[in-house]
């Protein structure tokens, strides 16, 4: 499925990512799956590996494609207003996950690749899930 074990340990890394702002949600948000962020990375793969590729012969920061896969994920399964998960409406929790990573990313030095495919890629996600649908 990966091109070659170290695109699969980063996409191992970007799933760790994942999972770790999930498991830093507060107890109220967290009812979400353990293997979500598992599905987030399948899913960002199965529609757009580039993101696990390197650009410019260096792999983009963890943070970024992880922001990606979330975003990706939103999009393709919230278009009704929520995502179940278990029953449970986890749409919210991963809004606040990609919101938590943008932060992060905006108080970090980025190269201007970074920056490059952030503004390319990211934006139009951002302001599709972010904006254009509001913060439920």
């Amino acid at each position: 499925m990966f091109d070659d074990l170290k695109e699969s340990w980063f996409v191992s890394q970007v799933e760790t990512v994942i999972q770790t702002e999930i498991n830093g949600l507060p107890d109220l948000l967290k009812s979400l799956s353990k293997d979500l962020a598992h599905a987030i990375v399948i899913k960002q793969y199965q529609v757009r590996s580039f993101v696990f590729s390197k650009v410019d012969g260096v792999r983009l920061d963890p943070r970024i494609a992880a922001l990606e896969s979330v975003l990706t994920f939103v999009s393709i399964y919230g278009v009704q207003g929520e995502i179940l998960v278990h029953g449970q409406d986890c749409l919210g929790s991963l809004k606040i996950v990609c919101i938590k990573l943008l932060q992060q990313l905006e108080a970090e030095p980025l190269t201007v690749t970074e920056k490059t495919y952030i503004e390319t890629f990211i934006s139009p996600l951002i302001q599709n899930v972010l904006i254009d649908r509001g913060h439920s």
